[in-house]
């Protein structure tokens, strides 16, 4: 690996291959089925994706893409740096960002200034620490509009702690994030990206504008790219970018709460959730207007259940994914009746009873996990012969997993995007 090559968060192959791991005797298969299975192949950028994706004013994809059996793996090279991206998906979301970047570096900003700023913000925080540390203190004697004015913040201040994908809360007090989510909304990014090389970038901006006044968010239109406001790692989910980027996180955090909570998911659950660090404020705000959007539907707590395994933002990101999917099947396929288990995630049930499994993947190969995984679905409907099963998966499958799943019963959508959240004109 190049020695500046960044990792840029996208999906993670080690969990998703997990995902579809079933702890049945058919895992123990014989050595001759298990020749039978495919290998992932070594795919072309060229043949996979449009000429614009391959190539832009910012960046290129080398021509080699890996297939890991589910997503594939692609390497940007840029001015800026080198990324790796673990899905196709993801891979737009990043030509964006370093779109964006590219913009960024062309406001010229005082670094000498913006370093005295943040040695200034670090005495600052010094002084506001009781804050933190007293807060009824604090507040005591503040006049009733202040204390209304704090009530948010001492609801949270103790329940959680920033993600590594937020600001501290100095910065978040001090007025410093705001300046933050106001460049990264209009610059079409979301102020909670893992992209490292875009944050240093958010950073500059942020202290040049909290320094003066400069009107760095105003410096440029919104930065050209994926339309709408991507924020999980497959695309799927497009939420409002301005509300997400401009709502301190301590604030998203008290109305995620909220919200869940009016679900009728369970109150210690819901805080487990929110107190996983691997999911941003982003992430865990698609989560729950995901789950919103599933109102009615029964045992939706299991996607909070699941979201307790994930201890890497890969996985934050691959949970979300699958759960604005099966939202998306929800709202424009057919009504759910309920979420069951499916090895270590879930699978759906709609308002006919029928079995759908939705998988956030780009390219589908025959395995012995993806044949375990499905016959596990079939064994637990078997008693109903009537009981029809669907494959939603985001991407394709290769000539042999389609034509395996389809002679075990499942009728299998590809391309399931548009179908499933299809786009707004």
């Amino acid at each position: 690996m190049a020695p500046n090559l960044r990792r840029f968060t996208g999906i993670s192959r080690p969990f998703m291959l997990m995902m579809l791991t079933v702890s049945t005797g058919m895992s123990l298969l014989t050595t001759t089925v298990r020749a039978e299975y495919e290998e992932p192949p070594t795919l072309s950028a060229t043949e996979l994706l449009g000429p614009e994706l391959v190539k832009g004013p910012n960046h290129t994809v080398v021509e080699q893409v890996r297939n890991d059996g589910l997503f594939n793996h692609y390497t940007v090279d840029s001015p800026f740096a080198a990324f790796e991206v673990s899905s196709t998906s993801a891979l737009k979301f990043l030509i964006n960002e370093i779109n964006a970047i590219a913009e960024m570096k062309k406001v010229k900003t005082d670094d000498t200034a913006v370093a005295s700023l943040k040695q200034s913000a670090e005495n600052t925080a010094t002084g506001i620490k009781n804050l933190f540390t007293n807060t009824e203190e604090t507040l005591k004697g503040a006049a009733s509009g202040v204390q209304s004015l704090f009530h948010r913040a001492k609801e949270t201040i103790g329940s959680r702690d920033p993600t590594s994908a937020e600001d501290n809360r100095a910065k978040q007090i001090i007025g410093y994030s705001k300046a933050k989510g106001d460049i990264a909304t209009t610059y079409n990014v979301n102020v909670y990206s893992r992209n490292q090389v875009l944050q240093e970038e958010l950073d500059r901006l942020a202290w040049a504008d909290y320094l003066g006044g400069l009107g760095v968010g105003l410096a440029t239109a919104a930065v050209p790219g994926i339309g709408g406001v991507v924020l999980s790692a497959s695309g799927t989910a497009r939420l409002l970018n301005e509300a997400i980027n401009t709502t301190p996180a301590s604030e998203l955090w008290v109305q995620n709460r909220d919200k869940l909570v009016a679900l009728g998911l369970a109150s210690d659950t819901v805080q487990l959730f929110l107190n996983n660090e691997v999911f941003s404020p982003a992430l865990a705000t698609v989560m729950t207007s995901a789950l919103e959007a599933m109102k009615g539907v029964d045992n939706l707590e299991l996607f909070l259940k699941v979201c307790l395994q994930a201890s890497t933002p890969d996985m934050a990101s691959v949970i979300t994914d699958l759960t604005v999917l099966t939202a998306g099947y929800h709202m424009h396929v057919k009504p759910l009746a309920g979420i069951v288990p499916m090895a270590r995630i879930t699978r759906a049930i709609d308002a006919d009873g029928k079995a759908v499994v939705v998988v956030p993947a780009d390219y589908v190969v025959w395995s012995g996990k993806l044949h375990d995984a499905l016959n596990q679905v079939s064994e637990e409907t078997k008693g109903d012969q009537n009981t029809a099963k669907e494959l939603w998966v985001l991407g394709n499958l290769s000539a042999r997993a389609l034509d395996e799943s389809e002679k075990a019963g499942w009728t299998v959508h590809t391309g399931a995007g548009a179908q499933l959240l299809p786009q707004k004109q």
